[in-house]
């Protein structure tokens, strides 16, 4: 039996059940007095009509409006039943990007059949909010409920008070100290917030006994935020490798005011959440728009640890639940790289969603189906790559159940108290089947191949991974599949280099001899790898630590791989462990188990198949299976102490979490140094360097952006080139292009803009098959064969 801090195994479903609040459905309407709510409303409309901004307050107001109010509308309606806080805060979110999304869509296409050319400006904008407050706030009216939130405000405990003040203070210090770090100051406010969320968690498994749910939920939901917000507010600009082009897609639409594919035929713009949703925050909450993405959007996603708590706390108890939700936010791509994948944190909310509507025991089989089906629409429409996982994840657990079924009585339930009742395994088995795996393929190849045309890309993945495999054609293979078990062999930096060098060479092969710098013109500049990244200096204790024998350096990396390896190898204990203890099988359910499986066969095969790992990423796709697998971890880490005891088994575990936090997000690393930097905490390192946009590089473009025959000559820019696209509204097309600034792709005609890491190290970074090579540029090159016509001493451009 796995143990829960209790003494007891995992939580039963009609117990959990029990421990939900319950909120009858009455006619007492608990909101805000109609006033303030329509003054709120009225004063939205009139700064939209007048043009007027209030600073600080107005955005809050509009983001209010749009977002905020609407989903208070639906959490406080009796549809969700007896859910949790966390559910219902899950529901009522999705429910409203969705619904943003498709109106969004609705008056895109309809308003110019009437003459409106610019449906996602201001006007129709708010008109479309004013409608979805009308719509909701009548259908709750309807169907009204007590929030519980207000009698649990009322009953708040002094644990709870600290907790919450506690990590509302670490989000305040995270956002001072991104600032700090922008404007060249040190890193001590942001220690001090990571700092505080490592104590915020341990004072939250301390009194786990003192704290409730619905108050857990809100202190993760702060927690998290303040690590995201750490990464998405370095940098004054667009900072981050995937946002710029999410931002491109949201300024196409914003600048034409209205979303349209054939502005630029990329499955990028095919995305709903980076395009028109950000397109309808821009016209009410009014700040620049690198905010929408910065702050705004991690604002929903922080929501995200707060659902996968929810799913494990389904079937598991509290502290099991917690330390789930802390191996999530852990992970190194949910706090590093996720800020920059906006798109695929809006789709990783439906990802809960639909898990938590599968496993749900309140609603028949039909809501259950029907609901599904409409989140994974908003899957869809949020990201592509992540319906593709998810949809191979549904599949292998379609399979695994089926394969469990041949063996019955391994599922079966027992007799007696305490025991899943028949109504309730029959749901917990057979949500999804594979007619409801066909309609989520079917709205996959809908919006994906016939509306937008931008899923044959995937397709040609999949075949060139499969022949990859069996050797019958070259392959590649990132380099973040050696955090993995299953990670084999991956090329040497320098090997990929050189595969890249020939790759721009037969690119170039065919083309006029006046596009390209002559081929003799290279021989004299080679472009050697720099193999080692610089690493922290090492502070007073990682000196000390040194001095008593410990080797600082090797000390931080081997901790980041023990941590890979070790949550890899507790995945699988913990999968073995549902397979042989019967008592577990029982009370998580076949269904639950079987999409542990897919998400866990979904990440093996992103890892062994050549091409996949380069193109989806094994970590975004190991973070997008901790949704699921996170507390089957934590189950597997309770396992390996078991012999400890239960109290001490937990504890062990806990200790182990906890520690892996403190290295993951860079804090241990901090203290003592001898690792390379994280740029939520430095104002160095590799992520600095090629993603981090500065003002010299912002002046460059404004001055290129006047010049005559930019477009027609064309701009190249070391690779991760899309931050030197124009982002001035009005320069927003479909037409520019910014290629490498790899030698041998460099062209007679073009402008090429050197940036601020380039012209203060000397390298460059080009990205090949999921690969980040730096390498020593030869500025030599440009200055023997290009003319340098500007240079603010953090950018050249020569042409």
């Amino acid at each position: 039996m796995i143990p829960d801090g209790n003494g007891r195994g995992c939580v039963p479903l009609a117990e959990a059940a029990r421990r939900r609040p319950v909120t009858p459905a009455v006619a007492r309407d608990y909101d805000w007095p109609a006033f303030v709510n329509g003054s709120l409303i009225a004063g939205v409309n009139i700064s939209v009509v007048t043009g007027f901004r209030l600073p600080f307050l107005g955005p809050a107001v509009g983001f209010w409006f749009l977002v905020v109010y609407p989903v208070y509308l639906l959490y406080t309606t009796s549809v969700w039943r007896r859910s949790s806080v966390a559910e219902r805060l899950g529901y009522s979110l999705t429910a409203t990007l969705l619904l943003l999304m498709l109106a969004g869509l609705g008056v895109n296409t309809l308003l110019p059949l009437i003459g409106v050319q610019r449906p996602l400006s201001p006007i129709p904008v708010v008109v479309l909010g004013d409608a979805l407050v009308v719509s909701l706030y009548l259908f709750r009216r309807q169907h009204p409920a007590i929030p519980a939130w207000r009698s649990q405000i009322r009953a708040i405990r002094p644990a709870e008070t600290r907790l919450l003040v506690g990590s509302g203070l670490c989000v305040a210090f995270a956002v001072l100290g991104a600032n700090r770090l922008n404007n060249g100051a040190g890193d001590g406010v942001s220690l001090a917030a990571l700092g505080g969320t490592v104590v915020a968690l341990l004072l939250l498994l301390r009194w786990r006994g003192q704290v409730r749910d619905g108050m857990i939920s809100v202190t993760l939901y702060l927690l998290s935020l303040a690590l995201l917000l750490m990464t998405s507010l370095r940098g004054w600009y667009v900072t981050g490798h995937d946002i710029q082009t999410e931002y491109r897609v949201f300024q196409l639409a914003e600048a034409h005011g209205r979303w349209n594919i054939s502005d630029f035929h990329d499955a990028y713009n095919a995305c709903l959440s980076i395009t028109i949703l950000p397109a309808e925050l821009a016209q009410l909450v009014h700040v620049d728009d690198p905010y929408i993405f910065k702050v705004f959007f991690q604002a929903i996603f922080a929501l995200c640890p707060v659902l996968v708590y929810a799913i494990a706390r389904r079937y598991w108890s509290g502290p099991v639940s917690v330390l789930a939700a802390v191996y999530f936010v852990g992970f190194p791509t949910f706090f590093t790289d996720l800020p920059f994948l906006n798109r695929q944190e809006i789709s990783f909310l439906f990802v809960c969603v639909a898990i938590l509507l599968i496993t749900s025991t309140e609603w028949s089989l039909r809501q259950r189906q029907l609901a599904f089906f409409v989140t994974s629409l908003g899957v869809e429409l949020s990201h592509y790559s992540t319906m593709y996982l998810f949809l191979g994840m549904l599949l292998v657990a379609w399979v695994a159940q089926h394969a469990g079924a041949m063996n019955p009585w391994a599922w079966r339930r027992s007799a007696g108290p305490g025991h899943l009742t028949s109504a309730s395994w029959g749901t917990l088995g057979r949500t999804v089947g594979i007619g409801s795996i066909l309609v989520v393929a079917g709205i996959a190849f809908t919006w994906g191949n016939l509306a937008t045309r931008t899923a044959g890309g995937a397709l040609t993945d999949a075949v060139s991974a499969v022949t990859g495999l069996v050797g019958h054609s070259p392959s590649v293979r990132s380099g973040d599949v050696s955090y993995g078990l299953l990670s084999g062999q991956s090329a040497s930096p320098q090997a990929v280099l050189n595969d890249y060098r020939r790759e721009t060479l037969r690119a170039r092969a065919g083309s006029a001899p006046a596009t390209y710098l002559p081929i003799s013109a290279l021989a004299r500049y080679p472009t050697p790898v720099v193999n080692e990244q610089t690493s922290l200096p090492l502070t007073g204790a990682g000196r000390f630590l040194a001095d008593i024998g410990i080797p600082v350096t090797g000390l931080n990396g081997l901790v980041r791989q023990a941590a890979a390896k070790g949550e890899q190898v507790f995945v699988g204990i913990g999968l073995i462990t549902f397979i042989v203890r019967r008592r577990l099988r029982r009370q998580a359910g076949r269904e639950f188990f079987g999409l542990c499986l897919g998400s866990t066969a979904m990440v093996a095969v992103i890892t062994v198949l050549p091409n996949l790992s380069a193109d989806y990423g094994v970590l975004r796709a190991f973070q997008e299976a901790l949704i699921l697998i996170a507390p089957v971890l934590v189950a597997g880490s309770l396992t390996v102490f078991a012999p400890l005891g239960q109290a001490w088994a937990l504890r062990a575990a806990a200790a182990v979490c906890i520690s892996i936090f403190v290295s993951t997000t860079g804090l241990l690393p901090q203290l003592t140094g001898g690792y390379p930097p994280q740029v939520s905490l430095n104002n160095s390192g590799s992520y600095y360097d090629i993603y981090y946009t500065h003002p010299e590089e912002e002046a460059a473009i404004g001055w290129l952006r006047g010049k005559p025959g930019v477009l027609p000559g064309g701009v190249q820019a070391e690779n991760f080139t899309n931050r030197f696209y124009f982002s001035a509204p009005s320069d927003v097309t479909g037409r520019q292009f910014v290629a490498d600034i790899y030698p041998s792709l460099v062209r007679k005609p073009s402008w090429v803009i050197l940036g601020y890491s380039t012209v203060h190290t000397g390298e460059a970074t080009a990205v090949y098959d999921g690969d980040i090579l730096t390498y020593a540029y030869p500025v030599g090159f440009l200055q023997n064969n290009k003319n340098l016509v500007y240079n603010n001493g953090g950018s050249e451009i020569y042409r």
